[in-house]
């Protein structure tokens, strides 16, 4: 196991240290060998992201699914009546169709059917999904290899517009920046390990922008990482206020998280001159994909995990240009396997061509039904809804789902869904939460219900906004 593994449980004190303590310590930490710092396997993951043998990918992708759902018949109890079937010779994909759909509501509540018995509680590495999604739920990694495949696999990514580890990379990622709530608080905070400079994502209207383009340009930024619709804030405002000692000095921007419609990437590309590359992943780590530099659609990594669409009766879209809702089988997560689980995400599979840079990928024309909303604040701020995003207090594993509705700037109608009542003091964890995360621009009003409304493709709308733009606009 590597150290990042081992000393996740002191990222946050590290993040929010002091920059006089950070710094030399990232900067000590970083010169540590990938083998020591992610651990043994994350050589193998950087050679199998960068395959270019599309026979090879498939007999890998062939086996490793295979493999998986051998191991989840053999060692997870809500798989075991499944054991039989493999010692037939059945293809890996015809056998994947015998296991049940799963969301995450299934596996809440009851984790542990889930769970390998032939894992330790050592090899668990517990995690929570983000904010930004409606149904966050706690769930568990293989402590030592799941995040180490991420990080492999995101460093492969960046490769592909020539992101090296001496860039120095803006972020806007929804990450808080520690007194940044402060008047006269920092609003930036540079993480050396990784060479990120992090703003705050609540701090992104024309009255910071200046400040975020001036610390860009003092701590040499070379690319550009964020949510989709924090990084279009910025070039939004760049477009009207030219910065060509910050935007020239760009060399690719990659967008996280959200989806980005044709416009917003063009919007990009054309303030800052440079390649745009989408992404899309989960906390999960159940499937990752991502553009290309000269074509915008999302490859799916084969090796990573495997990758179905399905229609509304559950049953598999293989022709091009149909919606469907994306359906992972995750690899390498023995502790606990995540096998065709429902992402709630609709995409459809592309009918163009295969890129020559990346033979044997699949490929998904686009990716539709990702968070991309915003609340509007008293001051008629728009901050993201991804910007609640980051590690929540236990008082949320309560929650089986949540949804916001927003009808005027500055107050927010935050619902929870929960079968029982929510003790008081529950409830005032969660609002100190969403107060201190929303940074008083929103007012939040919690109220606790038995059950949220799912859209007629079973999906939860996590905002429902009734503010226009351009009132938020106007209300500033």
């Amino acid at each position: 196991m590597g150290i990042e593994d081992w000393g996740y449980r002191w990222l946050k004190r590290y993040m929010d240290a002091p920059q006089w303590l950070k710094a030399p310590l990232g900067r000590l930490y970083g010169l540590l060998p990938d083998r020591l710092r992610h651990g043994r396997d994350y050589p193998r993951y950087r050679a199998e992201a960068s395959l270019k043998s599309a026979d090879e990918i498939a007999r890998l992708a062939d086996g490793r699914l295979r493999e998986t759902l051998q191991w989840a018949a053999a060692t997870v109890p809500a798989y075991a009546a499944l054991a039989a079937q493999f010692a037939l010779e059945i293809p890996a994909e015809e056998l994947l169709a015998l296991f049940p759909l799963m969301t995450k509501l299934d596996y809440k509540r009851d984790p542990q059917r889930y769970m390998s018995t032939a894992c330790s509680e050592a090899e668990r590495l517990p995690m929570q999904t983000s904010g930004s999604v409606a149904e966050p739920f706690r769930f568990f990694l293989h402590k030592g290899v799941s995040r180490a495949k991420e990080s492999a696999y995101i460093e492969a990514f960046g490769e592909r517009i020539g992101l090296t580890r001496q860039d120095v990379v803006l972020s806007l990622r929804g990450r808080n920046i520690r007194g940044a709530s402060a008047d006269g608080g920092s609003l930036h905070s540079y993480e050396p390990i990784k060479r990120m400079l992090w703003i705050s994502p609540n701090h992104l209207d024309a009255a910071y922008m200046p400040l975020h383009v001036e610390a860009a340009i003092a701590h040499r930024v070379s690319f550009i990482q964020g949510y989709s619709s924090a990084v279009y804030e910025l070039a939004r405002w760049l477009e009207f206020h030219p910065a060509p000692r910050f935007t020239e000095a760009v060399r690719g921007v990659q967008l996280f998280s959200e989806s980005a419609d044709e416009g917003m990437v063009a919007l990009v590309e054309r303030v800052f001159g440079c390649p745009v590359l989408v992404h899309y992943g989960h906390s999960e780590r159940a499937v990752m994909a991502g553009s290309m530099p000269d074509d915008h659609r999302y490859f799916v990594w084969p090796l990573y995990g495997h990758v179905e669409l399905i229609d509304e009766a559950g049953q598999p879209i293989t022709e091009p240009g149909v919606q469907g809702e994306v359906v992972a089988t995750a690899f390498d997560n023995k502790v606990m396997p995540f096998i065709r689980y429902r992402t709630g995400d609709l995409a459809m599979w592309s009918a163009g061509p295969a890129h020559p840079a990346l033979p044997g990928y699949p490929v998904l024309e686009r990716i539709d039904g990702r968070n991309n909303d915003y609340f509007v604040g008293h001051d008629g701020r728009r901050i993201p809804v991804a910007s609640l995003g980051g590690l929540r207090p236990p008082e949320f594993l309560q929650v089986e789902a949540s949804q916001y509705e927003q009808f005027e700037p500055g107050q927010l109608i935050v619902r929870l869904q929960s079968a029982v009542p929510l003790a008081p003091e529950v409830l005032e964890v969660i609002d100190h939460y969403f107060r201190t995360k929303l940074l008083g621009c929103v007012e939040p009003e919690i109220h606790v219900v038995p059950q949220i409304e799912r859209t007629a493709r079973g999906k939860r709308r996590l905002m429902i906004q009734h503010i226009k733009a351009e009132e938020g606009a106007r209300a500033a």
